[in-house]
């Protein structure tokens, strides 16, 4: 029996080629094609007759079409004096084919994009977050396969703990190719479950104060204003102390100390003194000797996050109050300044990182505060 010729009007052919167009969409992305809603937008010719007897014989041709088997109609509780249209109307398509045949609109090829969404979704080890984020940062390779590149990419945590670089690790991964990583730290830090990636593009540059006499502890500071301010103190507050600024760092501590996960380079305005120096690059490579160490940064998640993540490698190491206490009482005072006006409304809250002063001083200020002071001020 021929379809009928109601089938082959404008106003229906409009309405099957837009779902053809939400299948389309929805096939480009990986995912399942959602119910649409049955309004004026999507089916003007029924919604938008002048007469009722229109709307009754619309409504009936999408009633065949729910017979037929192609699409699945639900509505809200039906109500007396109620015609279906009225009744908050959604169809599902049940019969892909049979409205592709309809309008002429084959399946569409597969994109090279919707393969990579199913490579990961069928193959990466990670939750749907994960597979979220990584599914939108394609990666390709001439010659391998989607399904190649994700299943490499689940090796990735059997690297977390080295110290290399993000070009050691891409060669190591995607058969010596040493450059598919690159701008990719996102992806990476997502599949790793971290904040930020742990592998540096290059060694993180250690800037080194030595004092002129033998030193009693190091301490980290986060701002490169301010570790150069207190390199040229002269009021004794950093006396006896090794003054370090980590440019590059990211949060990966543990390659702080290896050969080639750091490169030191000494202050000529501090002292050079070769015992002073093999002391420090022993105290700091080698493990060999307990020297404190301290972290002083801004005072906010960010910094406290830092300090966390310093202890990784330096279990000793503790907020240095005589830098945070005069902040600490700016901060209660109400001189701190609110996330959203610096750029750190996505700093994220954490509750301990190890440190007694910052986990019962320093965070609870924070958190009660809800504002931030940066290191300068």
């Amino acid at each position: 029996m021929p379809p009928p010729q109601w089938l082959y009007k404008s106003e229906i052919r409009a309405l099957l080629n837009l779902l053809v167009d939400r299948l389309d969409k929805a096939h480009a992305t990986g995912r399942s094609m959602q119910a649409v809603k049955l309004d004026g937008r999507i089916f003007s010719a029924l919604f938008n007759a002048e007469f009722e007897a229109d709307k009754a014989n619309y409504w009936s041709q999408i009633e065949q079409m729910q017979a037929w088997g192609w699409i699945r109609i639900k509505t809200d509780r039906p109500q007396q004096g109620k015609a279906g249209y009225e009744l908050n109307p959604r169809i599902q398509i049940t019969d892909e084919a049979a409205i592709r045949e309809t309008t002429s609109r084959l399946e569409p090829m597969i994109s090279s994009q919707q393969r990579w969404r199913e490579a990961v979704f069928g193959l990466l080890k990670a939750d749907t977050d994960v597979r979220d984020c990584v599914a939108n940062q394609k990666l390709e390779i001439p010659g391998k396969s989607a399904a190649e590149i994700v299943e490499r990419l689940n090796l990735l945590a059997d690297l977390a703990n080295q110290p290399l670089l993000l070009r050691e690790v891409s060669a190591r991964l995607f058969w010596g190719q040493s450059k598919v990583l690159d701008n990719r730290q996102s992806l990476v830090a997502a599949i790793l479950k971290v904040d930020e990636c742990p592998f540096p593009e290059l060694p993180i540059q250690l800037q080194v104060f030595l004092p002129e006499h033998v030193f009693c502890g190091v301490l980290f500071i986060e701002n490169l204003v301010s570790f150069e301010r207190a390199t040229r103190d002269v009021t004794g507050r950093f006396a006896g102390l090794v003054l370090v600024f980590a440019s590059g760092f990211k949060g990966a501590a543990k390659r702080l100390r290896t050969t080639l996960g750091s490169s030191v380079y000494f202050a000529s305005h501090g002292s050079l003194a070769e015992a002073s120096r093999q002391r420090f690059l022993t105290w700091l490579l080698d493990g060999n000797e307990t020297i404190p160490v301290w972290f002083w940064g801004d005072l906010d998640y960010s910094g406290m996050k830092i300090l966390k993540s310093l202890r990784n490698s330096f279990d000793e190491l503790e907020a240095w109050q005589p830098g945070y206490q005069p902040m600490l009482d700016q901060l209660l005072a109400g001189h701190g300044h609110a996330p959203d006006a610096a750029g750190k409304i996505n700093q994220k809250p954490l509750e301990t990182t190890g440190s007694f002063y910052a986990d019962q001083v320093l965070i609870p200020a924070i958190a009660k505060t809800g504002t931030f002071l940066d290191q300068e001020y």
